[in-house]
């Protein structure tokens, strides 16, 4: 199952907006900072794939926010940091710096609250559009290679899974940092995106 162009111009849209009032919501945690979140780039990928195009962008090391949902489709929303811009983010909220390894409960809860902001501005926003709930559960902190945090626990099993890949850039007048945004469908739940976004076209042609 493919997207077409029709179906990934609709995403963008969608996530656009998402990624906008996410952009709002961080600017305000970083005291008033001008946050500029880029129109998202929008692959569909297997884990394998995704997994060498965050080493070559972000290095070995990874943090992650992982978030499942579920609605008309299921699935796991995923936020990715490298371990640089993981640091960059906790200080920026906490005003701390130190290794990711010793990385504590509080600033945890710190990466997970950027990742919690951005996954559910960009939930909501396909919500809204398509006119579906869509239910989130808490979001936890994942650290490691990007092997083991896309693939998980099933490991090798996952890696031919297909992923609804986000990239995006945060512009801060401080520094520059990539997110990567990862949507984990399998293929009923991409056939059933598919039916929504079909569903809401065929809805605005008979408007």
């Amino acid at each position: 199952m493919n997207l077409s162009d029709i179906h990934v111009d609709l995403l963008k849209e969608t996530f656009n907006v998402g990624v906008g009032q996410a952009a709002t919501a961080l600017s305000e945690i970083a005291g008033g900072e001008e946050i500029v979140l880029s129109v998202p780039q929008i692959h569909l990928l297997t884990i394998s794939e995704l997994s060498e195009q965050v080493r070559t962008v972000s290095g070995e090391k990874l943090c992650s926010v992982v978030e499942e949902f579920q609605g008309p489709f299921q699935g796991r929303a995923m936020m990715l940091y490298s371990e640089r811009e993981s640091l960059e983010l906790v200080k920026l909220m906490l005003g701390e710096t130190f290794p990711v390894e010793q990385m504590s409960e509080m600033e945890g809860e710190a990466l997970c609250e950027v990742g919690n902001i951005v996954l559910n501005a960009c939930l909501s926003a396909m919500a809204d559009m398509l006119g579906f709930e869509i239910a989130t559960e808490i979001p936890s902190l994942m650290i490691g290679h990007p092997n083991e945090v896309l693939m998980g626990d099933e490991g090798e099993a996952m890696k031919d899974k297909r992923v609804l890949y986000l990239k995006m850039d945060f512009s801060m007048q401080r520094f520059q940092l990539q997110g990567h945004i990862g949507f984990f469908l399998d293929f009923e739940s991409i056939t059933q995106l598919v039916a929504c976004l079909d569903e809401y076209l065929n809805s605005m042609l008979e408007m």
